[in-house]
């Protein structure tokens, strides 16, 4: 303002500068209150999408509970986490009704922003939080401590349940610190003096993080378990013997892995003697004495994780004095890899007949065989659930014998997504876009390769992304506004792979 007399001309100026800049002031202070409004909606709208997501894994789980006990344990964990979680989301809400109806106000549906006539009254209102949680500025009442009480018991229940990851165990503990802040409470840094829509926005936020991290926990229980059924079911010792021998006269046996994986490493013992294991079998000579049944057994070990994991075997054959008059009527059908076919893969099948000389024919009771003379493909489309193999041959006297077998078609185990062969990883927020999203099946029997055709992304505070492609730099609009600690959730990834598709795993992102 310049000094001295001033004419009243110029006296009308000024005074019409500073209600200039006032009003300008309460322009910037009420888009403020809109901005905490709007992220409040979408914070919202976000525990809902994230809640009808951790449904989905709840549902799996009691599904997979019905069709085998071994799961009940893991549905018990489950079901406590879900009590524990709608306890802790359930607390706050209560609260937030509470602020709400003192002012009479109503946060808006997502998308209704526009129409929605803003109450900045309410929005700006510093009491309606304070008096309802404080008695003074460090003294907070029952409402407070009830608050804190409930993040402080979901807290401890988390920690418990990760006591074996240190890493897990970190986050949850950072995310629900509830610790003094400097010279202040945690519950007076985030409500005392606050407008109502920031406390909304706090206690919204407590809430999206609760449900995010009970959804991390149960996709934990669920893929652990998944991880123990591979471990326990990827390989079962088979005995190969020939069922019927000759007194005096030698053959040869084996005992593999079923999985035939000829890089495994281990060990064979029969009757108390050690057998090399090499390429994943173990061969060796039998010398058969005596006629009748006779039986071989023993234990084959290998490591797992830096285990040994030790399993047992039996075998019975039969010794005969001299050759048997009558040609044996008895078939061998195995499969190499185990005694499953996949759906929409080629699965190899070879095929033997004892006593038999000359080609061999094969047929199965559903379409989706090719080969021949014992070495076959058998690729399984939709609807039995099992099929039977009928082997036959010509003895040396002219007869046909044959043998059936029965084996169970089951489809290929869903993908797991990854980024960077992790399916949970810490990335900085610039490098983000940069990330391509995949899809592989660890320690399945095929060698499988897939294509990503879509999926989504989810930023804490931003609208979900759908994404065509593979490629993170697609969603770089709400990837952009990621910030350190944020856990953005890539989901609901699409992928297929010649005849098969279906959704892979998600995958959780911790921006660094």
């Amino acid at each position: 303002m310049a000094q001295g007399k001033q004419s009243p001309r110029q006296k009308m100026i000024n005074l019409m500068y500073l209600i200039f800049i006032a009003m300008m002031a309460m322009q910037v202070d009420r888009q403020v209150l809109r901005s905490f409004e709007d992220i409040t909606v979408t914070l919202n709208e976000s525990s809902k999408l994230t809640d009808e997501n951790n449904t989905t894994f709840y549902d799996q789980i009691v599904k997979k509970a019905s069709e085998d006990p071994d799961y009940a344990a893991i549905q018990g964990k489950a079901d406590q986490v879900k009590a524990e979680a709608d306890k802790a989301f359930n607390a706050i809400d209560a609260l937030k009704n509470k602020i709400m109806q003192t002012q009479a106000y109503q946060l808006p549906a997502i998308g209704a922003t526009e129409e929605h006539e803003t109450n900045y009254a309410s929005l700006s209102n510093v009491d309606a939080v304070t008096n309802l949680l404080f008695i003074s500025d460090d003294k907070p009442k029952p409402e407070a401590e009830g608050l804190k009480s409930a993040v402080d018991n979901f807290k401890t229940f988390m920690a418990t349940a990760y006591a074996d990851s240190d890493r897990d165990k970190k986050r949850v503990e950072q995310i629900f610190n509830t610790s003094d802040r400097g010279k202040k409470s945690w519950l007076n840094s985030l409500f005392y003096g606050q407008p109502l829509i920031a406390g909304l926005a706090n206690l919204t936020k407590l809430q999206s993080d609760i449900r995010t991290e009970e959804g991390n926990l149960v996709r934990t229980l669920l893929s652990n378990k998944l991880e123990d059924e591979i471990e326990l079911k990827a390989f079962q010792p088979i005995v190969m013997v020939p069922p019927i021998m000759r007194a005096g006269k030698p053959v040869e046996a084996s005992i593999a892995f079923g999985a035939f994986d000829n890089t495994l490493q281990g060990s064979v013992s029969v009757g108390g003697q050690n057998v090399t294991l090499k390429d994943g079998k173990a061969v060796f000579n039998i010398t058969p004495t005596g006629s009748g049944m006779k039986t071989i057994s023993g234990t084959m070990s290998y490591k797992a994780n830096g285990k040994d994991v030790s399993m047992p075997f039996t075998q019975q054959y039969e010794v005969v004095a001299e050759t048997i008059p009558e040609p044996p009527s008895g078939a061998i059908i195995t499969a190499d890899k185990m005694n499953v076919v996949y759906r929409g893969l080629d699965n190899p099948i070879s095929a033997t007949v004892n006593g038999a000389e000359g080609a061999i024919s094969l047929t199965a009771s559903v379409g989706g065989l090719s080969g021949s003379n014992g070495k076959y493909n058998f690729k399984p489309a939709a609807g039995s659930g099992t099929v039977t193999f009928t082997a036959s041959a010509k003895t040396s006297s002219g007869k046909t014998v044959s043998g059936k077998k029965e084996f169970r078609i089951k489809p290929v185990p869903p993908a797991r997504g990854n980024i960077l062969n992790k399916t949970s990883i810490t990335v900085p927020a610039n490098g983000l876009a940069a990330q391509t999203v995949r899809v592989d099946w660890p320690d399945f029997l095929f060698d499988l390769t897939a294509n990503v055709n879509s999926f989504k992304v989810k930023v804490p505070g931003q609208p979900t992304a759908s994404v065509t492609g593979n490629k993170m730099s697609a969603a770089s609009g709400v990837l952009s506004k990621a910030r350190k600690g944020d856990a953005v959730f890539v989901f609901d990834i699409k992928y297929s792979s010649g005849s098969i598709s279906g959704e892979a795993s998600p995958v959780t992102i911790e921006v660094q």
